[in-house]
């Protein structure tokens, strides 16, 4: 029979847990499949540990994580895959915007022509902000471009195959977005439009900014898209400098030009100055992170779980002890 885990980062959702939790338990007890529900506590200020733990203690299927620190919800649903054990993994959000009634739905569509890789659920209408909608089809355009699509509709309502979830869960980079490592390693992917909800309860988290850093976190993390930006750049540049040469030559042999040298100098000066700066911002950009990387730890700490068998107070999860494949939870020495 196929299991499946399902990850939802949490932040400021106390007040939705409880309803997010019967609504999950009512579809997979509908699915009669082995399941798990795993909640990472993203270091949340609210009551919202307090609240895992509860259901945790009195739903058999769920699990907690709490972060030790507030790590974002990348990292947050990153460390929820890596001690998934499911044959198919399902991320979403802990606000209700992502219906748990229509994961029946997705998992049909993820069989359908043979099967895929993995499932994006996307909302042809969302329920936000008009600025964060219109932000939102701007940073899928420039995702589209990035990832060679010709149209990119994705949310962090996937579904994803084991294999594929063991992909992603072997990136050991800090800034990299599961939507975009997936559509890295695996072609066959298919998006589906579903109706997308109102909060339950509470404001969102999720900003415009956010969003903004996330795409350009997938685009810098996957893709060699601004580097070759910045070569097409050049090139057009040096064609630009040719054509400037030949009319400049050609207004000092005509007598067009009664400072011989002092245009010419301006704005190559100023073209070539610029194209330097932004080269050297996107080059510094790639430096950031690779030193990003290099300072970065490979442990996620957390600091509390619940619901797991012989349950630790403290425990770590390492790249190492998920390089041979461990799923469960490591042991306390």
């Amino acid at each position: 029979m196929t299991t499946y885990s399902v990850v939802i980062p949490v932040y400021k959702s106390a007040n939705c847990l409880p309803e997010l939790a019967n609504q999950l338990k009512k579809v997979f007890e509908e699915l009669k499949n082995d399941y798990e529900i795993i909640m990472v506590d993203d270091c949340s200020p609210d009551e919202s540990w307090s609240v895992i733990t509860e259901i945790a203690r009195t739903h058999p299927h769920f699990k907690g994580v709490q972060l030790l620190k507030n790590s974002g919800q990348t990292r947050a649903t990153m460390t929820g895959i890596r001690i998934a054990k499911g044959d198919v993994v399902i991320t979403m959000d802990d606000d209700l915007q992502h219906d748990p009634q229509l994961i029946p739905h997705l998992l049909e569509e993820m069989e359908k022509d043979g099967g895929y890789d993995g499932v994006f659920a996307y909302f042809p209408k969302k329920k936000h902000a008009t600025y964060r909608n219109v932000g939102s089809k701007l940073i899928r355009w420039i995702n589209a471009h990035a990832f060679g699509v010709k149209e990119l509709k994705i949310s962090s309502f996937r579904l994803m195959r084991r294999y594929l979830a063991d992909i992603v869960r072997q990136n050991h980079s800090a800034s990299a977005t599961v939507g975009g490592l997936m559509l890295a390693n695996a072609s066959k992917i298919k998006y589906v439009p579903i109706q997308h909800n109102k909060r339950f309860s509470g404001k969102s988290n999720y900003t415009l900014g956010k969003q903004i850093k996330m795409a350009f976190d997938n685009i810098c993390s996957v893709s060699m898209l601004p580097l070759r930006m910045i070569s097409a750049t050049g090139l057009i540049a040096a064609t630009l400098s040719g054509f400037l040469i030949c009319f400049f030559l050609f207004e000092y042999f005509t007598g067009g030009i009664t400072l011989p040298g002092w245009t010419s100098q301006m704005i190559l000066t100023a073209f070539f100055s610029g194209l330097i700066l932004l080269s050297l911002g996107v080059i510094g950009e790639y430096l950031v992170r690779v030193l990003r990387e290099l300072q970065s730890t490979s442990v996620t700490a957390i600091r509390k779980t619940v619901g797991f068998p012989e349950n630790e107070s403290m425990i770590s999860i390492s790249n190492a002890d998920l390089s041979d494949n461990k799923n469960n939870i490591p042991q306390r020495d």
